[in-house]
């Protein structure tokens, strides 16, 4: 992979986080890396292996080739009043019930995302 290319993973990786409002240590949890392998990743420091690709993608929700035709579609983000509601409850709660509760909607969206994917 020349340099370039290794730069523009790293663009889409990052572009397509933010668009889903994630930070870079919330990714790294979604895929059980660290927040170092993320930034390097994104500055194009480090090339993705085709397994980390693949862990980014289900993590954001896109098609694996998002990350590598440097394009990615227009995206519905939730209202910010239905982020805000859903942190708002979460703090209320202690750190196993929201590791809990990430862990179970995780495994609902991997559903969807399967279901979604057999469809097609």
């Amino acid at each position: 992979m020349s340099k370039g290319v290794e730069k523009l993973v790293g663009v889409s990786i990052a572009r397509i986080r933010k668009d889903r409002e994630l930070t870079q240590a919330q990714l790294a949890e979604m895929i059980d890396t660290t927040v170092e392998t993320i930034s390097r990743l994104e500055r194009g420091v480090s090339v993705p292996s085709l397994k980390t690709l693949e862990k980014i993608s289900k993590a954001l929700h896109i098609h694996i080739k998002e990350l590598l035709t440097f394009e990615y579609p227009s995206l519905r983000k939730p209202s910010i009043k239905e982020g805000e509601k859903l942190l708002a409850y979460l703090q209320t709660k202690k750190p196993e019930d929201i590791r809990m509760c990430y862990r179970i909607l995780k495994n609902i969206f991997e559903q969807i995302e399967k279901n979604y994917q057999l469809k097609k």
